[in-house]
């Protein structure tokens, strides 16, 4: 969103990735037409221009206070309820439901990271470290957890920003953490099987709350610990969370592209804590979900963006993973203005599938014709 026609970063990036160029161009044009529609400007009219971009950079959290204060009004004298007979309620109300969660999250998460690291270190085996760990973990609200060591192509290789313009923007990432501790927040099932009505939205909200806080809450301990640690979620990616956390053990990449859990699917909203402590890593779990997705397309089928392939995975880095059109779904869900999350909501283990079904997955074919 900060490349701008004519400038100089607009034309180093292209010049790099030409082949992009036309895709993100009607990106950023869908993107400026649905800014157009929430602010009230005649779709068309939003023309970005490097001033502009600016404006937005600087003025978008005053925006959304006023968005926000607006909402608030008119909604005030109405109850906050959800289900299928209270979507009206929901869309007028969702960014005052879940605004409370996320300030929290990310006080807590800028507190950890002024957190000094102490400076006396607890010298303990490492399967008590990482059994600690994920005891705490699940105590402080996570619904998951695993550990993954850390690998090269874990990490984004350089910084960026939701604007594109930010400081420290295309700065490269330079990280020495040995593991990652990865814990995921479960969704509101019900919520969730309502998408793509405007509760997917909030749970997705709660969920990166919840998961940010988490780690934050982590890190808070690791450091007292006397290791170091670093957040790694919502509010500031390092890494690409999907791979990392199908590297630790959460589930396994499925059609759609997301980690699917045979617990709760893909309903799940994730964050880790990247630190230098002595762990022991769980590393990737075959659980049978590949086997499954490979039979299964009713994420892909339903795809209102038709963003989910039906061919093969292919093998990356050393998980199976599934091609996604990312313009497509982000183009859907940015015209719904809701999440969208019907690819969740179809999930037959979002619903609640459980593990025995996999099981035949594994088993000889002729059991499971």
């Amino acid at each position: 969103m900060g490349l701008i026609k004519g400038t100089r970063k607009y034309n180093a990036y292209y010049k790099m990735h030409p082949h992009l160029q036309l895709e993100d161009d009607q990106v950023r044009q869908n993107t400026q037409n649905m800014l157009a529609r929430i602010y009230g400007v005649e779709p068309g009219r939003l023309a970005m221009t490097q001033k502009l971009m600016a404006v937005v950079q600087w003025c978008m959290n005053l925006l959304s206070r006023l968005k926000l204060k607006q909402i608030s009004a008119d909604a005030s004298d109405q109850p906050i309820m959800f289900g299928n007979d209270s979507d009206d309620a929901v869309a007028r109300n969702h960014f005052t439901i879940s605004k409370p969660a996320l300030l929290a999250a990310k006080a807590m998460n800028h507190a950890a990271r002024k957190q000094k690291v102490s400076r006396y270190k607890a010298k303990l085996d490492p399967e008590k470290l990482s059994a600690s760990v994920k005891e705490l973990a699940l105590l402080y609200g996570a619904d998951a957890v695993g550990i993954a060591r850390l690998e090269g192509h874990h990490h984004y290789s350089h910084r960026g920003d939701l604007f594109g313009m930010g400081i420290g923007y295309g700065s490269r990432i330079k990280l020495s953490y040995r593991y990652a501790i990865v814990v995921a927040a479960a969704l509101d099932k019900e919520m969730i099987g309502r998408a793509p009505a405007s509760d997917v939205w909030v749970a997705a909200m709660m969920g990166y709350a919840k998961s940010t806080a988490v780690t934050a809450q982590l890190a808070f301990y690791i450091k007292s610990m006397g290791y170091g640690a670093q957040t790694d979620n919502f509010l500031e990616y390092y890494s690409p969370i999907t791979p990392l956390a199908a590297a630790a053990g959460l589930g396994q990449i499925g059609r759609c592209n997301m980690v699917v859990s045979t617990e709760y699917g893909t309903r799940l909203k994730m964050g880790a804590v990247l630190t230098d402590m002595p762990l022991v890593e769980d590393g990737p779990v075959d659980s049978g979900m590949a086997e499954y997705c490979q039979s299964c397309f009713q994420c892909a089928v339903r795809c209102p963006a038709q963003a989910i392939s039906y061919e093969k995975p292919d093998r990356v880095n050393g998980l199976l993973q599934w091609r996604l059109h990312g313009t497509k779904c982000m183009e859907a869900w940015m015209k719904m203005e809701t999440g969208c999350g019907i690819c969740m909501a179809s999930c037959p283990f979002s619903q609640g599938a459980g593990p025995a079904l996999l099981k035949r997955m594994k088993g000889p074919a002729e059991k499971i014709a």
